[in-house]
């Protein structure tokens, strides 16, 4: 009897330990899912964390890229507008005697004195109504009548149309005397035009002297204006006049040769 209980003893001794060696066996299991299950969740975030580094960098890359683009389309504007105000200037001396220095060049059209006014309406231009319909004495000109419009009928220039026949003719029948033009109508001509010299509205003063030399004489600037300068040639009815603003940039010019058949 004694022989049963002890062996009973034993079994059951031997199927407690059993248990219990599987119970921790099941822990060390879930201990270890969990360990990794905890690991794979912090791979994750690190990924996320990565991802969020790629996208700042991106982002970054592409600011950086965008300030570049920036700055070279402000340094383009830059050009532009350098080469808008750095007009070069034919420094040659001008020979006031010549009638040939006598010119104007609007939109690549070159007209002198004594052309006929005729040829500024076959590139475009219009002479006022009343200035073509008008008439000229013999061996004279015409004062008011010489405004040329452009398309949208608005001034852009004058001249003075003469007459050096022995004949009363109409003003659009005469010729080119004199020419002037003024800031405001050279901005509708997108500042197109010069006279000798490459000389246009805008010029300095600096650069009008190192063509024309000393003024034959010069009006002094005001509190709201430039001064004048006027270049006489010894011929009579031919001369240059510039009117300069406070910033000493030519606003307005004219020139005159009424003698350009002599």
């Amino acid at each position: 009897m004694k022989k049963t209980l002890t062996v009973l003893t034993l079994i059951a001794i031997l199927i407690a330990g059993l248990f219990l060696m599987s119970g921790c066996g099941d822990d060390d299991t879930s201990s270890s899912k969990s360990k990794k299950s905890k690991e794979d969740d912090t791979s994750y975030v690190e990924d996320n964390d990565k991802d969020d580094d790629d996208d700042k960098d991106s982002k970054s890359s592409k600011d950086d890229k965008d300030n570049d683009d920036d700055k070279d389309d402000k340094d383009d504007d830059d050009d532009k507008d350098d080469k808008k105000v750095s007009k070069t200037i034919d420094k040659t001396p001008i020979d006031l005697e010549n009638s040939d220095s006598y010119y104007f060049v609007v939109k690549g059209v070159k007209y002198k004195a004594g052309d006929k006014i005729s040829k500024l309406t076959e590139n475009g231009f219009k002479q006022s109504k009343t200035g073509a319909e008008k008439e000229i004495p013999a061996n004279g000109y015409l004062i008011g009548g010489g405004a040329i419009l452009n398309s949208d009928n608005k001034t852009v220039f004058d001249v003075t149309p003469i007459n050096i026949t022995k004949e009363k003719i109409k003003g659009s029948e005469g010729q080119i005397g004199s020419f002037s033009i003024d800031k405001s109508q050279a901005e509708k001509l997108s500042g197109d035009v010069e006279i000798f010299g490459g000389i246009t509205i805008g010029t300095s003063i600096e650069d009008i002297e190192s063509v024309f030399g000393t003024p034959s004489s010069k009006t002094e600037a005001t509190e709201y204006n430039g001064p004048t300068y006027t270049y006489n040639a010894k011929a009579s009815y031919r001369s240059f006049t510039f009117r300069f603003d406070k910033e000493g940039k030519l606003n307005s010019l004219r020139w005159q040769n009424y003698t350009f058949n002599k």
